[in-house]
């Protein structure tokens, strides 16, 4: 490199690194550094850069030229010298060994230098670290250890030099077995491994664990081919090993520098995940480390310490022989001194100790939960693990000291984990029943029942400090360090209250399922007074509750819940079991739980919170309310009344008649209205057979309650609930479950009907139910604040309209819900025919409200109407837009949607305002009821698919035409959010319903229409509707995307993203009569309502490709299938929930399909990562094997069974999509005019949008997946011609068997390797991409010769193809200066 061209780079990465420099002069300069990366003479460049150190030029110099060495490392080398030469531009093996000399001067010369700057230490380490991935261990370089030993305790070795060393190691440890930076590094996998367990074990320890020197190679495939045994690499003079080198050297961290010492330890720990667990004792590692814990003084050096013994921890080993080895380090082993020091370490972060040994206290907490969760770790992952039959540790005593202790932190963070550990412990069998183990129990017990009461004191009082934007207060037992470990006390309160309170139960529950009779003996006594004394407390403080009260009864609350249902579960669980003396044990425990029950019931909670515990605790009383006891016991029977008349007593207005009558209030009673009734929901779904007995009195309690006018409507749909949930669980028979059902449905259905007349048009719904006619007169009258005459009455007639049809629709989706769930198993449709007598009328009711609350966003639909008011039409516009609530929410503004609230409250609260005032609430609840009315009727629809007779023409009347009409009626009009509803709550739901009912689902080898009742209904249902939705949708999401693109576009200076920043607006030249410009919170929201829509769609598409892979075995098992000459299985999953009537429709249906997978291809090029990869993860379940299908047809089978295996498959698909063009047609010499659609589909349409996702910047998560597809098609080609052990013979274009064609074949030839002509039209395909990247056909090929040969699992072969493509990727470029690539 030139004078000249030296002082040019100086001065363009001046202008790169300069903060002052215009961004189009920045842009130059970083093209210019690009085309140096890629000229042919990069490496001699960066080498030359690189070596400039003591120069005077600048250490961005030096780094610039490393980078262009590591650059042309990545992209450039090959292994192959003669290619490499060969090739413009690209390195051999030969240069490589040279650069690596040079590198190791680089090192040195760095080491020596003091003002070396970290960064360009840090380079060489990186890009000596991606040479050894390449090139060691090989017969050209088999002395790395050697290499390193000079570096590290040379005579010359400074502190600088060893930590140079820890950090050559460190960097390679990361790559192999942290991250996955560079593919190069899987790919060689095996081998770097190999050489890695000979550089860094004890020999003595190599030898043990490989007699012949030989270990099996890691690189096989999914069936279990390629195993390979390879040598391990001894270097003479390292026999210790790295490992037991670095444990030692810790031995000596007293005069060890702290830098020093601190990367020795980190690099130990990068190891620790990888190492073998018999390397563990020989090598002294935990001990030392663990002697670290103690001896140690250093923050960092304690942590890191701490870090690799977690790691060590949670090791799970493969063999028996080796599963208690770790367990046995830490808590048996060299007397105990590991769990001693552990023990040490962690009293040094409690106080007083805390001040004096640590420097930080936060790092002192950091350690605290450290310990713990080692500690942890060894009682659930080592010690406690399921399939342990005896005790391994003889004497855990010291373990259990230090889970105890740490249990019993203040610290809840610490203590979480230990209790998890303690959990563990005592549901183990074996464990549970040591004895070192029950003599914790007493005192573990009673830590948990107090540190209940104690969390839940934290959480009230974190609570009222968050109501009044305060801190944590001490008063609350929350550390200060603790607490800024969470981003909110919210997030803190969250932690209590959900992670730490349920390990604190699941204590409570394992002690009570270890010896029911027993615990509750011991609890009881302390617990049955609690109510009474805490009653009497709340009489003599009234009103004023303190939050010790209310955390006490909480506290109790939740114990009695955890008890009952504990017992519960175990008796039924016994019973199943037939396990008599369990049950006769439960059962003794009962009788003294009736008092306990009386108590919770008799108590009168003084605030809206604590009688929501209450509730919440009523449905564990099952365990006393079960027919037998109800049956046989009068304590049962009054108890049952008890429960019943305390939730019913909440239904009315006498729940709220001590309470004032604002909006607060008015909304707890509703909430509490409502538990009252979930708690009855699950009592029913709990003892139906108990409450049977009394179902009479029950009915007309129920009656009662549905008939008093004081009940909110919500409260009665949910006692109608209560009815369905009682009659589904109930040991009748179908009949009589339909007559019990009958009074609960069939007024619902009636009432429905009622609203038939509004809903015959978008016109007469219109006036009907929203009034708009009269509320235009109403803003065009003028006279005052006076209503036109009439006005008044029209109004309220059709609000009470719309209120009762929002309770019918309200309702019947809560029923809907009840009696059919979403999945498709027998036992969760049984109570579908339930509705069967409905469906006719049920269905198109609910299509012609979609229609018309469709037809509003039409505007042919009322702008005829004769409007008298601007005002009117405003307004109406605006209910067909997002309220000002759900805009703030998505562009993240709570203040003014919470004044907004408080607004339209104190409206509500003056009925009697002026007259805009008054229609201005009246245009508000007419929003409300049509979001109502828009969401339940989708998913009432949704759920009638659950339905057969929905889909039956004598049912419903030509179901097809009306689902469509009611999709497309006015799609156009329709915005994305609506679209999205529809998708999510409609269309999905019929797609996984229709045709996939119990006892119709296809059990035929062959999807034959004609032979499958299901696929039969399938096909006069849904082609109709499916393709035109493809079309909509795919046009509609395609102009949407162009259009936020479009806008996001504009954001191109550091002006406009000022401006973006402050709020402003977005100019938009395509605005038209909506302005010039769109504001930033407008664009917000669009582009939310847009991926909402996109991700609604690729969920479906994903769900069809799911649904065509329950036909299609996946790879694996094809070829296992044809190397086992087994016939194929009828089905793929005997559990799965797909619909396979779906998926047997779109393989036999051969337009449907080219455009289900072409909807999918398009699917993947919008702009949104989530929903890119959910269709990708789809695609590729369905490709690889589509890819072996789509070549059986060019092979010839070998054997009879072969042939019947390849019929098999080939029946499941339409033949026009798997059978060659007519052989009468000339072929062409590559054979590829011979193939099928859906070979040309993988190999031309899927493959150019795999790569252009792989170019694409906005995608580059989503590259590693596209990656491995893409390997997955090469390797799964060559699967019947390279790792078949027979031979398939290859059909020529007549398809007759063989290459041989005689003269007079005419136009006959040989078709060759079907698998190699599929390679070559991915190559064909990717060819421009491939040029455009500097990719030569030789190298790509290579790659693809690679991957057809060798028998190598997933990560192997993404990792084969990530190397040839790395030039095409835009992460890659997007890499270079932190930029986005175009």
């Amino acid at each position: 490199m030139n004078k000249q061209t030296v002082e040019q780079v100086v001065y363009m990465l001046q202008l790169v690194h300069s903060a002052d420099t215009p961004e189009s002069r920045r842009k130059e300069a970083q093209e210019f550094c690009q085309r140096l990366k890629e000229s042919p003479d990069a490496i001699h460049h960066g080498v030359e850069l690189a070596s400039s150190a003591g120069s005077g030029l600048a250490p961005q110099v030096q780094h610039f030229g490393l980078q262009l060495i590591e650059h042309a490392v990545r992209h450039h080398w090959r292994q192959n010298n003669k290619a490499a030469t060969a090739a413009v531009g690209k390195i051999g093996t030969d240069e490589m060994l040279q650069l690596r000399d040079q590198m190791w001067r680089m090192i040195f010369d760095a080491c020596r230098q003091q003002q070396t700057a970290a960064y360009i230490k840090e380079k060489l380490v990186e890009v000596m670290v991606q040479l050894i991935i390449r090139l060691w261990p090989s017969a050209q370089w088999c002395n790395l250890s050697t290499q390193l030993m000079q570096l590290y305790s040379s005579e010359e070795s400074s502190s600088v030099h060893r930590e140079m060393a820890l950090r050559i190691w460190r960097t390679l440890g990361e790559e192999m077995f942290v991250f996955d930076r560079d593919a190069m590094a899987t790919v060689r996998k095996s081998d770097l491994v190999n050489g890695i367990i000979g550089a860094l074990l004890p020999k003595a320890v190599v030898v043990e664990l490989y007699p012949s020197g030989y270990r099996m190679s890691g690189d096989i495939d999914d069936l279990g081919n390629g195993k390979k045994a390879l040598p391990i690499v001894l270097e003479p003079g390292n026999e210790d090993g790295w490992l037991l080198r670095w444990a030692a050297g810790t031995a000596d961290s007293a005069s060890m520098d702290e830098h020093v010492l601190v990367g020795l330890v980190d690099t130990i720990g990068v190891f620790m995940d990888w190492m073998p667990i018999k390397a563990l004792a020989p090598t002294q590692v935990v001990p030392r480390l663990a002697s670290l814990l103690q001896t140690s003084s250093s923050d960092a050096v304690r942590l890191r310490a701490a870090a690799a013994l977690e790691v060590i921890s949670r090791r799970i080993a493969d063999l028996s022989e080796e599963r208690d080895m770790v367990v046995l380090e830490f808590a048996q082993n060299y007397d105990g001194a590991v769990a001693v020091a552990l023990g040490d370490a962690y009293r040094s972060t409690l106080a007083p100790t805390v001040d004096e040994a640590w420097v930080d206290s936060v790092d002192a907490l950091a350690l605290a939960k450290s310990v713990s969760q080692i500690s942890s770790n060894l009682a659930t992952l080592q010690w406690a693990r399921k399939k342990l039959e005896i005790n391994v540790l003889p004497h855990p005593e010291r373990l259990l000291e230090l889970l105890m202790v740490l249990c019993k932190d203040q610290r809840y963070t610490v203590a979480s984990v230990a209790l998890g550990g303690w959990a563990a412990i005592i549901k183990h069998g074996t464990l549970s029943r040591a004895p070192a183990v029950a003599a914790t129990f007493s005192t573990l017990t009673e830590h948990a029942t107090a540190a209940l009461f104690g969390v839940c004191r934290a959480a009230h009082l974190l609570a009222e400090a968050i109501s009044k934007g305060g801190t944590a207060s001490a008063s609350a037992g929350i550390d200060e360090d603790e607490a800024d470990q969470f981003e909110s006390l919210a997030e803190l309160r969250t932690f209590l209250t959900s992670e730490l309170r349920t390990r604190l139960l699941a204590i409570v529950r394992g002690m009570c399922d270890l010896d029911p009779a027993g615990f509750v003996g011991w609890i009881l006594p302390s617990l049955v007074p609690v109510f009474a004394a805490q009653q009497q407390q709340q009489q003599q403080q009234g009103s004023s509750i303190d939050i010790g009260h209310v955390s006490v009864i909480e506290a109790a609350f939740m114990t009695v819940d955890a008890i009952l249902s504990t017992l519960d579960d175990a008796e039924q669980r016994a019973l199943a079991d037939s396990e008599d003396e369990a049950v006769a044990a439960i059962r003794k425990a009962r009788a003294p739980c009736y008092e306990l029950g009386r108590r919770v019931v008799q108590f009168e909670a003084a605030s809206t919170q604590l009688t929501t515990k209450q509730l919440n605790t009523l449905p564990s009383f099952a365990f006393l309310l079960r027919r037998p006891a109800v049956e046989s016991s009068e304590e049962a029977r009054e108890l049952l009344f008890m429960v019943l008349q305390k939730c019913t007593g909440y239904l009315g207005a006498s729940s709220s008649s001590s309470q004032s009558t604002n909006g607060s209030n008015s909304r707890e009673s509703r909430n509490v209205a409502r538990r009252a009734t979930a708690a009855m929901v699950r009592l029913a779904v709990a003892i139906p057979d108990s409450l049977m007995l009394i179902y009479q009195d029950l009915s007309q309690l129920v009656q009662n309650r549905m008939a008093d006018p004081d009940v909110a409507d919500t409260v009665k749909s949910y006692l109608g609930e209560f009815q369905l949930a009682l009659v589904a669980g109930a040991t009748v028979g179908l009949a009589e479950r339909k007559e019990l059902a009958r009074p609960i449905i069939r007024p619902l259905i009636e009432s429905l009907n009622e609203f038939a007349p509004a809903l015959q048009s978008p016109e007469t719904f219109m006036s009907m139910l929203l009034a708009l006619p009269t509320l235009d007169q109403a803003y065009a009258h003028s006279g005052g604040d006076a209503f036109p005459a009439g006005a008044k009455q029209t109004l309220d007639s059709a609000r009470g309209a719309r209120n009762r049809l929002t309770y019918v629709i309200s309702a019947l989706h809560i029923y809907l819900n009840r009696t059919l769930s979403g999945s498709s198993s027998p036992d969760s449709q049984q109570l579908a025919p339930l509705w069967s007598d409905y469906v006719g009328e049920l269905v198109p009711l609910l299509m012609r409200l979609i229609q018309c609350v469709q037809s509003l966003w039409n505007p042919a639909h009322w702008q005829h109407l004769p409007w008298q008011s601007a005002q009117a039409q405003r307004n109406l516009f605006g209910l067909l837009e997002i309220s000002n609530a759900e805009r703030l929410m998505i562009v993240g503004v709570n203040s003014s949607d919470n004044n907004q609230q408080d607004d339209n409250q104190q409206q509500q609260q003056q009925p009697n305002g002026t007259k805009e005032q008054r229609l201005d609430l009246e245009t508000r609840a007419i929003y409300h009821s049509l979001a109502v009315f828009r969401e339940y009727a989708y998913k009432c629809l949704g759920k009638c698919a659950r339905l057969p007779e929905m889909f039956d023409p004598q049912a419903v009347p030509d179901p097809a035409a009306l689902f469509t009409s009611c999709l497309f009626a006015d799609a156009e009009s329709m915005s994305a959010r609506h679209w999205r509803m529809l998708l999510t709550d409609v269309i999905r739901p019929v797609l996984e319903a229709v045709g996939n009912w119990p006892g119709l689902n296809t059990t035929t080898t062959h999807a034959s229409s004609s032979q499958s009742r299901n696929t039969s209904m399938v096909a006069a249902f849904v082609p109709a509707w499916l393709s035109p939705l493809f079309s909509f949708c795919t046009q509609r999401l395609q102009t949407e995307w162009r259009d936020l693109l479009a806008r996001g576009a504009v954001l191109t200076s550091k002006e406009d993203i000022t401006a973006v920043a402050l709020g402003k607006y977005i100019h938009h030249a395509d605005a038209g009569d909506r302005g010039s410009s769109i504001s930033v919170d407008d664009d917000i929201v669009q582009e939310k309502m847009l991926r909402d829509w996109t991700r609604s769609w690729s969920l479906l598409v994903s769900d069809l490709l799911a649904d065509i892979a329950e036909w299609i075995p996946e790879a694996t098992q094809i070829e296992h299938e044809l190397l086992s000459s087994s016939q194929v299985s009828a089905t793929t999953s005997g559990t799965s929930e797909r619909n396979r009537a779906v998926g047997a429709f779109l393989l036999n249906s051969s337009d449907v399909f080219a455009t289900t997978v072409n909807t999918a291809l398009g699917a993947l090029q919008y702009k949104d990562t989530q929903s890119v990869q959910r269709v990708l993860s789809s695609l590729s379940r369905i490709a690889s094997p589509l890819v072996v299908v789509a070549l059986l047809p060019m092979y010839v089978p070998p054997t009879q069974q072969h042939a019947a295996i390849v019929t098999a498959y080939l029946a499941r698909i339409d033949n026009s999509l798997v059978k060659s063009p007519s052989s009468s047609s000339s072929s062409s010499s590559s054979g590829q005019d011979c193939c099928s659609s859906v070979f040309t589909w993988l190999a031309t349409d899927l493959v150019s949008v795999l790569v252009g996702v792989l170019r694409d910047s906005a995608l580059i998560d989503l590259q590693a997946s596209a990656l491995g597809l893409l390997a997955d098609l090469v390797y799964f080609s060559a699967a019947i011609s390279s790792r078949m052990p027979r031979s398939w013979m290859f059909r020529n274009s007549s398809g007759s068997a063989g290459d041989d064609v005689s003269p007079d074949a005419g136009s006959i030839v040989p078709v060759g390797d079907p698998g190699l002509v599929f390679r070559r039209a991915m190559h064909g395909t990717m060819l421009p991409a491939l040029e455009a990247s500097g990719i030569t056909s030789d190298e790509y090929e290579h790659a693809a010769a690679q991957l057809a040969s060798a028998a190598c699992d997933a990560k192997h072969r993404k990792a084969i193809m990530k190397v040839v493509l790395q030039p095409m990727l835009a992460v890659e470029k997007s890499q270079l200066f932190g930029d986005k690539a175009k």
